[in-house]
């Protein structure tokens, strides 16, 4: 079997008319893009006995430092049983802690020790790589659209979960005319 590529004139004219090949090429485009992306921090995890759970939880809790499990239980979408076993682990390991907010002692938010910082670090730098590479190789209005489409495939109200904001992309602008000067 023939490995696709990306190919422009594969793409209908108008992306209302995709066949389902073509929707089946995008999914799996994206599986294996996923498999690749994972199996670098894949490795560096099973140093530590841990995966991919334990890799979400580290990546949000150095994103949102003082995050609280119903702030991580409402982003993963896991269960309660799911992140405590995870969250115990990575607490056991040294990697998070877990400390009272001053405001209610009831809640308890999670920030990374250095230890964890470091280990987050690594797992991204794997994993910036590979997305470097992927960029580097493409036009600025191929990564844009990139954005454009995962950002597409977000739900609404999940939009604001994002780190960074998505920034303004060309095609979403209003045409500013040209100014002619005058000599």
């Amino acid at each position: 079997m023939a490995v696709p590529t990306v190919d422009h004139a594969y793409a209908p004219e108008d992306w209302a008319d995709l066949t389902d090949s073509q929707l089946r090429l995008g999914l799996e485009l994206v599986f294996f893009s996923h498999i690749e992306l994972a199996a670098d921090a894949d490795a560096i995890l099973a140093d530590y006995g841990f995966g991919r759970p334990h890799h979400r939880v580290l990546y949000f809790v150095a994103r949102r430092p003082g995050i609280t499990v119903n702030e991580i239980l409402a982003i993963l979408r896991v269960t309660n049983q799911a992140l405590s076993r995870v969250m115990n682990q990575l607490i056991e390991a040294e990697l998070i802690e877990q400390r009272h907010d001053s405001a209610d002692r009831r809640r308890r938010q999670h920030y990374l020790t250095p230890k964890g910082a470091a280990l987050d670090h690594q797992l991204c730098q794997e994993q910036f790589r590979r997305v470097r590479r992927a960029y580097q190789s493409l036009p600025r209005d191929a990564v844009l659209g990139f954005w454009a489409t995962l950002n597409a495939m977000i739900a609404e109200e999940d939009r604001r979960q994002l780190s960074e904001p998505l920034p303004d992309l060309p095609w979403d602008q209003p045409k500013q005319p040209k100014r002619v000067r005058k000599a």
